[in-house]
């Protein structure tokens, strides 16, 4: 193993990998001036610092050590990640990454194209903005297909993205607000939160009577409702 050169004392910055079981991981080191190694986690990412005067073997001895801790927390958020922000990033429709780009100048020519502003949480909220636009047919149509089975009278859907709630029902307005980060579930779970609000056109409140409401369209919602369940808004 080869000691990592301390010919300069400026922060410098390496991309490497290592292999695991047959896979490569990668992870990004940063040699600096400081006293210890250490190890950090950001998204799916594996970040690296090390004082300049560190041997490779010091480094993946400590990857290796973490290596299983690791590689489970990032298939969980794998699994979990809904979009990725890159020049070459993707969002997750339907339960499939969709190419998207993430750029400085908006792309017009491009659908699945988003503009990055000054703060991740501004372009997280404007990505959203455009989503419940660019997919509010994907909506509409889920909820007028339902809604012609449930033989329900229904006029008014609202997409946008909300906190704590996939939909809610208002009765008296016949209105129904859906969250647009449904999207990014398989669309059987659409369909059941459609159904759920649906549902309380007939009956107000959590009774007996519209839980065998949404049983009697969907009678194995207690099983698709795991699947938002698991994924914290």
């Amino acid at each position: 193993m080869q000691k990592n050169n301390e010919k300069t004392k400026k922060e410098t910055k390496i991309k490497k990998s290592l292999s695991f079981k047959g896979q490569k991981i990668n992870y990004f080191l940063t040699l600096r001036d400081q006293k210890y190694i250490r190890l950090k986690l950001e998204d799916t990412n594996i970040y690296v610092s090390a004082p300049f005067k560190v041997y490779d073997w010091e480094i993946e001895q400590l990857i290796y050590k973490n290596i299983q801790k690791i590689q489970k927390i990032i298939d969980y958020k794998e699994k979990n990640q809904f979009f990725s922000i890159e020049k070459e990033g993707f969002i997750k429709i339907d339960d499939e990454k969709i190419p998207a780009k993430f750029l400085e100048e908006l792309d017009n020519k491009e659908k699945m194209s988003f503009k990055i502003y000054e703060t991740q949480e501004e372009t997280i909220k404007r990505m959203y903005k455009k989503l419940s636009i660019l997919f509010f047919d994907y909506f509409e149509s889920t909820v007028d297909r339902l809604k012609e089975i449930m033989e329900l009278d229904f006029k008014n859907l609202s997409v946008k993205v909300m906190k704590g709630k996939w939909g809610v029902c208002y009765p008296e307005k016949s209105k129904i607000v859906l969250n647009t980060r449904l999207i990014h579930f398989p669309k059987i779970a659409l369909e059941y939160v459609v159904i759920h609000e649906l549902s309380h056109l007939v009956h107000k409140n959590h009774s007996k009577d519209f839980w065998r409401h949404v049983e009697r369209y969907m009678p194995n919602y207690k099983n698709i409702s795991e699947i938002l369940k698991v994924n914290v808004l």
